[in-house]
Parts: C-alpha cells; sequence; structure tokens
C-alpha cells in the first residue's frame, strides 16, 4: 500500500524544491541555503544547531530508542543552467545539476514529517544538511564538528537522485554502492632549452604523453576484468611558448576502484611506471596521491531492512535491487566509515521528458519532482520502523 502525503505538503514541498533550485550555492558557500532551510524548521519548531554553512536538526521521540541520521547535501555545480525552465538558476554559472535541491527537499519533507508523529518515534532522528559533497570534504567537516555524537548515531541513511531510474522507485543493494577515489597528481621533470635543439634539452612533454599511455596499460593489463577501476588522467599543465620546451609538466587526474587490493595495485603501478618512463628518457617523475573518499558500502541488515520497508510502502515492482555499484564518488562514505548505514537511489527520470534521462552534472538534466515524494514516503517509514524489531508499519504520513 502507497501511503499519500497530503496535497497541501507537497505543494509546499514544490515550492521548497524551485526556491532552492533557483539559488544555487557553491561548496561552502551555501549561505542562503542553510539559512532558508533554518526557515523552514523553525516554521515547524524543530530545534537545530549549525555548523558553518551545515545545519543540523534534531526530533527525539516519545519512545526510547536508537539514533538515526539521515543526510542530504546542499552544495551546487560550477554549470551554466541550460534548461530553460522558469524556475531556473537565477545565479550565474551555478546549477544544481546533481539534484542536491532534491535531497534537501526530501530530508526537510522527511523532518516535518516525523515532527508530526512524534508520537510514534522511537529514539532520536538526526538531520545533516551538509556543505560541500561537490568537493568531497563537507562529512569530514561536519564529523569534526561531532555531528555524530551527544547523542551517539547508532546508523545512517543517504539518498541520491538517479536518472537511470523512473519516479516512483527507489533502488540500491548490498555492499558496494560507489567506488573509493583518489587525485593523483603527477609531475614530471626534464630539461628546459629551445625548440630547435632538443638535443640540448629533456622534454617532458614527450614524457608526459608516453606516460599517458603507459598509464592506461595498469587497469586493461595488471587488473582483473571481473574488478572494475578506471584510471583517468583530466588535466596536463605544462610549457609556455610553442618555441620552447619546458623544464616540467603536471598532470593530474582520479583513480576510482572498488576494492582496497585493486586501489593500492593502481596507486604502486602508477609510481613505477611514472619513475621508470621518466628515467628512460632522462627525466624524473614523482607522483602525489590524496585519498578523496572511501567506498559507499551499504550494511548488509540495513540494506534488507530498507527492501522490506520500500517494498510495503511502494510495492515490489518499484523497489529496484540493482547489481552494478557506481564508479561515482560520494563522501557519504566518510559517514559509513565510522558508523553502519544504508545509501539509495531515488529515481528521478520522466517518460515523456528526455531531460530528465540526461547525466548528472549535465547543464539540461531536469528532475521529476514527483520523486521527491517518494523519496520523502520511503525515509520517514524508514526513520519510524528503524530500531522496532517488529517493524510495524505507520499508520499515515
Amino acid at each position: 500500500m502507497i501511503l499519500e502525503l497530503k496535497e497541501d505538503l507537497k505543494d509546499e514541498l514544490i515550492l521548497i524544491r524551485r526556491h532552492l533550485h533557483q539559488f544555487p550555492e557553491l561548496s561552502f558557500k551555501e549561505v542562503e541555503t542553510s539559512s532558508y532551510v533554518c526557515e523552514v524548521l523553525n516554521h515547524y519548531d524543530i530545534p537545530y544547531e549549525t555548523f558553518g554553512t551545515g545545519v543540523v536538526a534534531t526530533i527525539h521521540g516519545k519512545k526510547p530508542g536508537k539514533t538515526l541520521a539521515i543526510r542530504a547535501d546542499l552544495d551546487a555545480l560550477p554549470i551554466q543552467e541550460e534548461t530553460g525552465l522558469p524556475y531556473r538558476s537565477q545565479h550565474k554559472g551555478v546549477m544544481h545539476a546533481c539534484g542536491h535541491d532534491i535531497h534537501a527537499t526530501v530530508v526537510l519533507g522527511s523532518a516535518i514529517v516525523l515532527q508530526g508523529l512524534r508520537e510514534q518515534v522511537s529514539g532520536t532522528i538526526k538531520f545533516l544538511f551538509q556543505p560541500a559533497e561537490e568537493v568531497l570534504e563537507g562529512a569530514k567537516s561536519l564529523i569534526a564538528a561531532g555531528v555524530l555524537r551527544n547523542p551517539e548515531v547508532d546508523a545512517l541513511m543517504g539518498v541520491h537522485t538517479w536518472p537511470d531510474l523512473p519516479v516512483g522507485t527507489v533502488g540500491l543493494k548490498r555492499g558496494a554502492m560507489t567506488a573509493a577515489s583518489d587525485f593523483i597528481t603527477i609531475e614530471v621533470k626534464g630539461k628546459s632549452g629551445h625548440a630547435a635543439h632538443p638535443e640540448d634539452a629533456v622534454d617532458p612533454i614527450v614524457i608526459a604523453g608516453h606516460l599517458l599511455s603507459a598509464l592506461q596499460t595498469i587497469v586493461s593489463r595488471e587488473l582483473s576484468p571481473l574488478r572494475p577501476a578506471v584510471l583517468t588522467i583530466g588535466r596536463i599543465n605544462g610549457g609556455q611558448a610553442p618555441n620552447s620546451i619546458p623544464e616540467q609538466v603536471e598532470l593530474s587526474g582520479m583513480i576510482r576502484s572498488l576494492d582496497e587490493e585493486s586501489r593500492a595495485k593502481i596507486i604502486r603501478s602508477t609510481k613505477r611506471i611514472c619513475e621508470h618512463t621518466a628515467k628512460t628518457f632522462n627525466g624524473r617523475a614523482s607522483v602525489e596521491v590524496k585519498q578523496a573518499t572511501p567506498t559507499v558500502s551499504n550494511d548488509p541488515g540495513m540494506t534488507e531492512h530498507f527492501f522490506d520497508c520500500a517494498t510495503r510502502i511502494l510495492g515490489k515492482e518499484r523497489v529496484v535491487r540493482l547489481e552494478e555499484p557506481s564508479l561515482g564518488s560520494e563522501d557519504f562514505a566518510y559517514y559509513l566509515a565510522e558508523k553502519p548505514g544504508v545509501f539509495f537511489r531515488l529515481g528521478t527520470n520522466v517518460e515523456h521528458n528526455k531531460n530528465t534521462k540526461q547525466s548528472l552534472h549535465s547543464s539540461r538534466i531536469e528532475f521529476g519532482e514527483e520523486a521527491i515524494f517518494t523519496g520523502v514516503q520511503v525515509i520517514s517509514s524508514f526513520a519510524l520502523s528503524f530500531g522496532n524489531e517488529k517493524h510495524e508499519k505507520p499508520e499515515r504520513l
């Protein structure tokens, strides 16, 4: 049975989402966004604390129980929106192209619903409105601020829009949902000189060209095809004039992997190939690796609880057991490095709207707004049954 939200709440949630969409802000600059979140929380008498541009709201249930934290990210991307929607971004060069406006609205809607159902809530529910997911730093900042304590969080829940799934559906799987990611920076050093006399120089651009090809053999020839991974070089910087050989070139990119063994092997091989290739051409190379995020890995027990809960609310045909993880990254992983949790995909594509099938981060992507109601229903129901061994179904949201 599908539990319906009241029509006036649906209308309000659409207005909230469209306001957030019109006024997107970049990472750690979500000043207006967090202020608006606080306005909504104040209207419903939901207590909260602020942590920079992060907001943490708390609902204490009338029954004893565990503490569940539900996270929404707030930041947008440096993209010029090209949807033509009447509520398109009013901030030039900034767009909610990853659905964080949907996430924030879903979690706000869940807070509104659960505030009205405090008599049925067991334990405590925290709502983490997090800054700076896009730069993979926001979760770390909230954890460092102590949001998983006082009271101690027992488990977490996160949501992400997913244009591969239709509106009205949700999807997830046990174990890995997203990849671990690492930033890599490769500095190639040679010897500068005149382009007319290459014999007197060591050309780091030539070395970089050989590295680009050699690095692509790591995943294809050193890892099992059954272990997905990606090594991408996304930026090359070197040289200032067409008639001179520069002294150095810098390459930067990312490693994405689903298991620690593959990650470690890629890093070792990257360093080996860079060092030896540079030496072959009388140059030098150094590699710096900085971890961006661990893997988002769903707790098996919470995953099955989610499947049960979502199936009761939406019906079996609208709850998808995903077969494969994404090689994208998510800083929700940092919470799951501390506590168990579950992260699910929220379907947002609409059959007759091709823009809802665009990829995330596209300047033309649109999101089916009916997904908001699905997200609120599922999250609210999960929160009400969390810690309840009987997993009792709430009467109405």
